[in-house]
């Protein structure tokens, strides 16, 4: 027999590679991740996050002889809402408002017909109406957290002209 003929013959039977094979279980890793941001989201009444609105309303009245007091965020209906990661430290700031004398003491709603006819008020931390409203800190727990604003204005004699009486206080939020 002819060697040669051997030869090719028996590389015929025996798949190529054959020596090298073997039968594994190749394995490898699935990295999963979720990066969370630190964030706050705010709810003011009737909308959700960003910017927004909520209106302390002192009512109507025809004479200031006595503290007129109201107040939001206190009680089932709408107030402003802070929601940040649990464990998130944040503070809500209240500037002193459009009308006001220089500081947050001496904050004031002008009139819309009789702009310099101003009304003094007030807007305070807790209902004892001690404390007035400047700057709250607040630890996050992850859930909706209302921020109560109580507020009064004081007795005024004599009884300023007949308006409507308004400001408008900025809030603002920092991490």
């Amino acid at each position: 027999m002819d060697l040669r003929f051997a030869a090719a013959a028996l590389f015929a039977f025996v798949p190529f590679g054959a020596a090298h094979a073997q039968i594994t279980n190749p394995s490898g890793t699935l990295d999963v991740r979720l990066v969370v941001t630190q964030a706050c989201e705010v709810t003011w009444p009737g909308g959700s996050g960003g910017a927004g609105s909520a209106v302390l309303d002192f009512g109507t009245t025809a004479t200031i002889d006595a503290p007129i007091d109201a107040d939001i965020g206190t009680g089932a209906a709408g107030g402003i809402e802070v929601r940040c990661n649990a464990g998130t430290e944040y503070t809500v700031s209240f500037d002193a408002g459009l009308h006001a004398s220089g500081n947050t003491a001496n904050r004031a709603m002008a009139g819309e017909t009789n702009t310099s006819q101003l009304i003094p008020y007030q807007i305070y931390t807790t209902a004892g109406r001690t404390t007035p409203l400047t700057t709250v800190t607040i630890t996050a727990n992850g859930s909706n957290q209302p921020i109560p604003i109580y507020g009064r204005v004081p007795v005024l004699t004599p009884t300023p002209p007949a308006d409507t009486y308004t400001d408008t206080v900025t809030i603002t939020i920092s991490l």
